[in-house]
């Protein structure tokens, strides 16, 4: 299990790659981006904008390898509940210009997971995303 400072984020992301590269030594460079990319998107999106309700931030995350082709992320934080699979999803396409900003990270987390689960348990959001 992987202790994230979300007030020292640089570090916490240099951390968990570190131990992605670690666990993962035989992985798809394809998956390791894509692992990457989720765990720094919800992280970030924890830093940015989760609702602590004025408690100090208790965030984890936990790596595991299942049958060394597919990684578990599991995050667990002390936020206020929120599920990404309720968000919805930007539109996408036409103009770039009149694309509504948000959201792109979350889908894209979506798109590469091959499987999603969340529930909210004593306090807790946990986010299962399976690559």
């Amino acid at each position: 299990m992987i202790t994230i400072d979300l007030a020292n984020m640089k570090q916490s992301l240099l951390l968990v790659e570190r131990n992605l590269e670690e666990l993962t030594p035989n992985l798809d460079p394809k998956q390791l981006y894509k692992a990457t990319f989720v765990c720094e998107e919800i992280l970030t999106n924890l830093q940015r904008h989760a609702d602590f309700e004025e408690r100090k931030p208790d965030v984890s995350l936990n790596l595991d390898t299942i049958e060394q082709e597919a990684l578990l992320l599991t995050f667990k934080d002390n936020a206020k509940s929120f599920n990404l699979l309720n968000y919805p999803d930007p539109k996408i396409g036409g103009d770039l210009e009149e694309t509504e900003l948000g959201g792109l990270g979350i889908y894209l987390t979506k798109q590469y997971a091959k499987n999603i689960q969340y529930c909210y348990e004593n306090d807790y959001n946990i986010l299962k995303i399976l690559l």
